[in-house]
């Protein structure tokens, strides 16, 4: 990459780090391996203070790798760990950020000075699970490139991708920018998961438990992560609907219905289906456009088992749209409810009016539903959540209509959390003909 390239894509990934508020307006900082103009090893680093969103090329600074030059550089104080982190083997990138609920989550009441290690954050949710594992926590007492945050924080990332500084937030690496944002971004929603969780009172440490049996199908729904083919367009000739991919993508970023390059979407054609296997888009951060056979035989693509899962739905019904995100708050509901009498799935029921009167009822359905189960639900409500597995919606027209089911599942579940919160019975809160609905 040439300078004005960093540049864009340090710019991208700043952007999106304050849009979805892992960042505020001047924390944290993004670095990124390159080489000078003589061609030795460097590291593009936003500068201290920079404000991610509002990015000049004058806030990148191109300090050596293996040496720290301040003063006309203005490179962030925390450069040193990042330049460790950049020494890695296969790590080409690194961010700091504010995951807040992470941090919430993370953080405890012990006395000064604290022992390491700290209890790790551990997942519940199928994203964290999969891509992060136990994440290490640790303490120091100045916590701002300190010498001590040089020789702990690095180390840590040796063999996780994400790491929690407790009180501060978190430091990722990856091969690339685009997957040190994703390991943040992922951290921030099983954060997200555990806060919601605890309020609504589900068993955490039985979902962990659950989370790890499912690592392995977890593993086969959902691919390594890779940016490589993020560029790919292969119905680039179809403007329009190159665009209601692209829009529909911002949004779901955007309003939070899954994380950073999480999720996916699809539209039915005669013989083929267009396929984004990374739904949740960015503004210059669009994951691949595919055309793919219809037909499984085809596969011949690295893209887990959620592939064919769109496949499958689409030879069972006559649905030409679906949306498969990974919604926070809809994850805790499922961790937190339980079946009643008389039904054969828990279902989450909307308090608030209008989610009662689009969706009287939303089915949970258990991990790893069968094929005919996930259709049938999805032909009876529209959409529904998985337990460890995301909101799927679908729709008889566009993927428009169907990431409207799938907003609405976010402020249902919301406002169930926030009503929970408040110390309000839900149950009553349910409207009676809904319950048997």
């Amino acid at each position: 990459m040439d300078r004005e390239q960093i540049f864009k894509k340090i710019s991208a990934v700043g952007r999106a780090a304050l849009t979805i508020g892992i960042e505020n307006s001047h924390s944290g900082n993004i670095a990124f391996k390159c080489r000078d103009d003589s061609g030795a090893p460097a590291l593009a680093i936003t500068a201290t203070g920079a404000q991610k969103g509002e990015l000049k090329p004058d806030k990148i600074c191109y300090p050596a790798l293996d040496r720290t030059n301040y003063g006309y550089f203005k490179a962030s104080t925390e450069t040193d760990i990042h330049a460790r982190i950049l020494h890695i083997p296969g790590v080409n990138a690194s961010m700091h950020g504010h995951t807040k609920l992470a941090m919430v989550v993370s953080m405890d009441d012990a006395p000064h000075p604290k022992a390491n290690p700290r209890p790790p954050l551990v997942p519940v949710d199928p994203l964290g699970a999969r891509y992060l594992g136990r994440v290490p926590v640790v303490w120091v007492k100045v916590q701002s490139g300190s010498p001590e945050m040089i020789e702990t924080i690095p180390k840590q990332l040796e063999t996780s991708p994400v790491c929690l500084l407790e009180e501060h937030g978190a430091f990722a690496r990856g091969a690339s920018l685009e997957q040190a944002l994703f390991h943040l971004c992922v951290l921030e929603h099983s954060g997200q998961v555990i806060f919601f969780s605890e309020i609504l009172g589900a068993d955490l440490d039985g979902a962990r438990k659950k989370a790890e049996a499912l690592k392995p199908g977890l593993q086969k729904l959902l691919p390594d992560y890779s940016s490589e083919q993020d560029s790919l367009r292969q119905f680039a000739d179809e403007p329009d609907t190159v665009e209601t991919f692209l829009q529909t993508g911002f949004r779901i970023f955007e309003s939070g219905y899954s994380p950073f390059h999480t999720g996916a979407m699809s539209l039915r054609g005669a013989k083929t289906l267009l396929y984004l296997p990374k739904a949740a888009m960015p503004h210059d951060l669009a994951g691949p456009m595919l055309e793919l056979s219809l037909d499984s035989s085809q596969a011949g693509e690295n893209f887990g088992s959620e592939l064919e899962l769109h496949r499958k739905i689409y030879r069972e019904t006559p649905f030409k749209a679906l949306v498969h995100c990974y919604v926070a708050e809809a994850q805790a509901q499922a961790l937190a409810l339980t079946a009643k009498a008389g039904e054969k799935f828990p279902r989450v029921i909307p308090i608030d009016a209008e989610g009662g009167f689009l969706y009287p009822a939303i089915p949970v359905l258990p991990a790893f539903p069968s094929v005919e189960e996930l259709c049938r639900a999805l032909l009876d409500y529209r959409m529904a959540i998985v337990a460890f597995g995301g909101v799927w919606a679908a729709a008889e027209q566009s993927v428009g209509e169907a990431l409207r089911h799938i907003s609405s599942c976010k402020d249902i579940c919301f406002y169930r959390i926030m009503a929970k919160l408040r110390g309000l019975n839900v149950s009553v809160l349910e409207p009676k003909r809904a319950k048997s609905w």
